[in-house]
């Protein structure tokens, strides 16, 4: 379980980093020159084929190598990567040390998700001891690097004033970054604080449109309170969200 975890979390991460590949036989035969010559880009996606599987049976070993060959050149994605490799011993060895040195490396580098992994390994103690301080001021690097739950967990410590003062505008900033990353559980806190109008009137259809975009992935909180809220509105107010929330849904399928 703990290994298909990670196989997830490269999976997720490549696809999220866009590292786009082909099947024709001359653009692989020029991958893997590219590879072999040095290009740590194409080692990174290289590594992904041997993962996936793309010349025959899937070989997370094969994908470390190349991994690592990045990664050796400083290619603070491939260390995020290979540093999760090492901490699942996928593909390598178990090496808990070994792997969080490679994620700090990224995160040292300004790689969110390595980022990220270092304000969690803060947060609970796991490879570190526990420290409040650097949990904190690695959640802020990867927040501002643009790792949407790590803005999402930044905007929760805003809003409560846990670790820091108390700041309602400024955590719903961060719940906005989030969001509009599609991060749904950020939309649906942003849904709730608007709703509640807490430092500022209650906005409904703002509102409205979060929860209808968060309900659109099936989050059972966000089409409770959707269906709730609709109650108390007007046409003019449920047409104005509606349109909204498509010109948004919309906005993200550009993108995709």
């Amino acid at each position: 379980m703990f290994k298909r975890l990670f196989q997830f979390l490269f999976f997720a991460y490549l696809l999220l980093a866009g590292v786009q590949h082909s099947a024709l036989p001359e653009v692989e035969h020029e991958l893997k020159a590219a590879a072999r010559s040095g290009d740590a880009e194409a080692q990174l996606i290289l590594a992904r084929k041997y993962f996936e599987g793309d010349f025959g049976s899937h070989d997370p070993a094969e994908a470390a190598r190349w991994l690592q060959r990045a990664a050796d050149q400083g290619n603070a994605d491939a260390q995020n990567i290979l540093g999760r490799f090492y901490l699942a011993g996928l593909g390598v060895e178990r090496d808990a040390a070994g792997g969080l040195a490679l994620l700090r490396a990224a995160a040292d580098q300004g790689q969110p998700q390595a980022q990220a992994y270092m304000a969690y390994a803060y947060g609970q103690g796991d490879g570190v001891e526990r420290n409040a301080a650097e949990f904190l001021r690695w959640t802020r690097k990867a927040a501002q690097s643009g790792d949407a739950r790590s803005q999402y967990n930044l905007a929760t410590l805003c809003l409560t004033g846990s670790l820091v003062p108390q700041d309602v505008p400024e955590g719903r900033r961060w719940l906005e970054l989030s969001a509009d990353q599609g991060f749904t559980e950020a939309q649906v806190a942003l849904g709730e604080l608007l709703i509640r109008g807490i430092n500022q009137p209650p906005d409904r259809v703002e509102a409205c449109k979060w929860f209808a975009i968060a309900g659109t992935k099936g989050h059972p909180r966000a089409e409770q309170r959707l269906n709730q809220i609709v109650e108390h509105m007007t046409k003019e107010e449920m047409n104005e969200a509606a349109h909204r929330a498509n010109v948004w849904l919309q906005a993200q399928s550009g993108l995709r």
